[in-house]
């Protein structure tokens, strides 16, 4: 794994009426709004909390300023801040991080799951929330019904993050703009307008990216956190869940961690006083199950191989993985194109398949740019399951990971169904304004990296194509 090497600054937090004040070594010329975001591990372990939030992503930043209206919350995160970040605030960013995440590991952590597959996990207060192309939309109404979810309350929770997350776009772009009214040539109707609600069809959303470019994340939330009962700690890795099993029962009572710029242990605890103290693990798809494991819980030969005491032989772990297959088509466009996030969707066949676009364009040299537009498709509700193991005792190192994309043929269907509306996309007027005019009235889509199958009736074709362009959401793909 590429490791950035950066000077490592000082930065004073004090505050005479927050849960303490500390010392902390940031990285690049970064800001922290928050007066209880410190890098002080050894402060922050000197006290016990009533909830330790480990993962400072999309869940536990809501979820910690929640608590900490009435528990003292310590929300443990393994990166930085994104405040004063132009990569994370700025919404070209987008298109630079995703691009090429090599670049940028102090926001990112690249992995490659063992299909050959190129993924990132968000490395950075507000999790894959600051690095991602930026839509808003709220769950699927009857998703939340079948959950047994208290519809109300879901809907008051939406208004809650809106109010600082979600922003309705003053304008579509070219290409977005052409993509709304291809989608509807397609007949991927009705079409909604703008609404902020997951409808079948064709409609424009909010984006977290605001109309002056400037990228929101779920970090902003924990403005609503009590700033006397939160502790927000950055650039530390938890190491292990701690166990008490004094009373012969699992009960987890605390975390290990290690401090990333020295490799310094700590080990911090929920209080003993309150019943209702927990460790709440929201490391991700990814960090939660990896960190389970690292416990002791898990597949009992799995922990054996790496010499892993066995508190808990718990075969479910790391198993039935799962990750949206998307597939891409890049066209280059004869016509200027703006840098344009995700703003427009088209949902079908009951919120199985989903169809977004972005654009954005690329300094050739002094004077020629390359304008391009993307269209990308996704399985939204994949069948295919994979699995997660340890590739080294190392919580630092990306585990081994296996989605087995399209192993199940509703995924394959799906895909195929994806790949044809592509195809009839790329056909509609809308599209169609961005060809290149070539010799001989010939006007051809300039595609790049893989032109769509020319038989759209060819399965084995489709299916292969599928396959050949298979990402992560979470990508660019190279062109």
């Amino acid at each position: 794994m590429e490791i950035l090497s950066f000077v490592i600054s000082c930065l004073l937090l004090f505050s005479n009426h927050h849960l303490f004040s500390g010392s902390a070594e940031a990285s690049q010329k970064l800001e922290y709004p928050f007066p209880f975001m410190t890098f002080d591990a050894a402060k922050a372990a000197a006290r016990t909390y009533d909830y330790i939030v480990v993962g400072g992503g999309a869940a536990g930043c809501p979820l910690a300023a929640t608590l900490s209206q009435h528990y003292s919350v310590l929300l443990l995160e393994r990166g930085d801040s994104p405040y004063g970040n132009p990569d994370v605030e700025d919404m070209k960013g987008v298109f630079k991080v995703l691009g090429d995440p090599s670049e940028f590991p102090y926001v990112m952590q690249r992995f490659v799951s063992e299909e050959g597959v190129q993924l990132v996990r968000g490395r950075v207060l507000g999790g894959s929330t600051a690095i991602n192309a930026g839509f808003y939309t709220r769950a699927n109404s009857e998703f939340i019904r079948e959950m047994g979810w208290d519809e109300k309350l879901v809907n008051e929770s939406y208004e809650w993050v809106e109010k600082l997350n979600a922003f309705e776009p003053d304008k579509l772009f070219q290409w977005n703009s052409a993509f709304k009214d291809a989608l509807l040539e397609a007949g991927v109707l009705p079409y909604h307008g703008y609404t902020l609600d997951h409808l079948e069809g064709t409609k424009f959303s909010a984006s977290t990216i605001d109309n002056e470019g400037r990228r929101h994340t779920a970090a902003d939330l924990l403005q609503y956190a009590n700033p006397d009962n939160i502790v927000v700690l950055l650039n530390a890795t938890a190491t292990r869940i701690l166990f008490d099993t004094s009373s012969g029962m699992l009960k987890a009572n605390g975390v290990e961690l290690m401090r990333n710029i020295d490799a310094h242990f700590y080990q911090i605890f929920i209080s003993e006083l309150s019943q209702w103290s927990e460790v709440i693990l929201l490391a991700g798809s990814i960090g939660s199950p990896q960190l389970l494991l690292l416990s002791g819980i898990g597949p009992s030969k799995q922990l054996n191989e790496l010499n892993i005491t066995i508190l808990l032989n718990l075969n479910s772990v790391g198993k039935r993985i799962q990750d949206p297959p998307r597939t891409t088509i890049i066209l280059e466009s004869p016509i200027p194109l703006d840098f344009e996030q995700v703003k427009v969707v088209g949902i079908l066949d009951n919120s199985q398949v989903i169809i977004e676009a972005v654009s954005f364009f690329q300094q050739q040299n002094v004077i020629d740019k390359q304008y391009i537009g993307i269209i990308f498709s996704k399985v939204s509700f994949p069948l295919s399951r994979g699995e997660l193991q340890l590739s080294s005792k190392n919580p630092q190192d990306n585990p081994l990971v296996r989605y087995n994309y399209f192993s199940h043929p509703f995924d394959v269907e799906k895909c195929i169904l994806s790949v044809k509306l592509l195809s009839n996309l790329t056909m509609t007027t809308s599209i169609q304004e961005f060809v290149f005019k070539g010799s001989g009235n010939l006007n051809i889509l300039q595609f790049l990296g893989f032109e769509l199958p020319q038989n759209q009736s060819n399965n084995n074709a489709l299916t292969m194509f599928c396959k050949d362009t298979i990402a992560t959401i979470l990508s660019l793909p190279s062109i």
